[in-house]
């Protein structure tokens, strides 16, 4: 990571770090994994430690299982990135290596008596429930998301007939602009995505704004960033003062509704 990201604005500080507990915030340790994994940890536990004339889970199969435990231990007590949340990207190896265990548990309650049988069913209620209610969920939504409406689509379109391939477009630091279908270069993107790859974009984007208020340095800002597009559209105008004014003085080079593209070099 450390050579990958040499010369680079990510700030490899942001990523490690002491945090126990992934994210738990103020709540108990041991109840923050309970509420969010329910009875899959105990029975994780129970199918390891069974026995009978056997262990339920051979040696062997203990042997492969072990080194995924460090997938639960680390995440929880190190942060792995700047996002907390990111540690799940880790913590997902160790679900995986889990779930075929205590699969295999209910397999053996249900190879038993009537009772057992009737526990295996109900304990693989409670453990697909909630997933499958956020499946249900989703299937049976009614609304839809829109990233893009049809003029900003079609100003999309108009932006790769007007401008050459690597041109680089300044626009708005939102996550769904017309510039993101385009292939145009951008000068910043989306902060909120930005933060969880450590990346220091602070100064760029009080940068991006003083050029859109038209501020005395903006024009000085264009040159240094190397702008050859400036994107003036809603999204702009809903996030920042916009100088209208300021643009008014580069050309016009395509126009879709409220969409505007202005060109900043000759």
């Amino acid at each position: 990571m450390l050579w990958s990201t040499h010369g680079s604005a990510v700030s490899t500080r942001s990523f490690i770090g002491w945090e126990f507990g992934w994210g738990h915030g103020n709540e108990n340790f041991f109840w923050f994994w309970l509420k969010n994994t329910g009875l899959f940890i105990p029975l994780l536990l129970i199918a390891l430690l069974w026995k009978r004339e056997d262990y339920l889970v051979s040696r062997k199969l203990m042997l492969f299982y072990l080194p995924f435990t460090l997938c639960f231990i680390i995440p929880n007590v190190l942060k792995l990135a700047p996002w907390i949340w990111d540690n799940i990207k880790v913590l997902y190896y160790w679900w995986i290596a889990s779930a075929p265990i205590v699969a295999l548990l209910l397999a053996r309650l249900w190879e038993s008596n009537a009772w057992k049988r009737a526990l295996a069913a109900i304990l693989f209620v409670v453990l697909t429930l909630a997933g499958g209610l956020d499946v249900f969920a989703l299937l049976t939504q009614q609304g839809e998301y829109q990233e893009f409406d049809r003029d900003g689509v079609n100003f999309a379109e108009m932006i790769k007939q007007k401008t050459p391939p690597r041109s680089t477009v300044l626009h708005a630091p939102i996550h769904n602009t017309p510039v993101f279908l385009t292939g145009r270069r951008s000068i910043i993107g989306y902060p909120g995505h930005i933060w969880t790859h450590g990346i220091d974009f602070g100064s760029r984007e009080a940068d991006v704004k003083k050029i859109y208020s038209g501020s005395l340095d903006a024009a000085d800002l264009l040159s240094k960033y190397g702008v050859d597009y400036v994107v003036i559209d809603p999204q702009e105008h809903s996030v920042m003062p916009v100088n209208d004014a300021f643009f008014s003085h580069y050309p016009e080079v395509a126009t879709i509704g409220a969409y505007h593209l202005y060109k900043i070099k000759p």
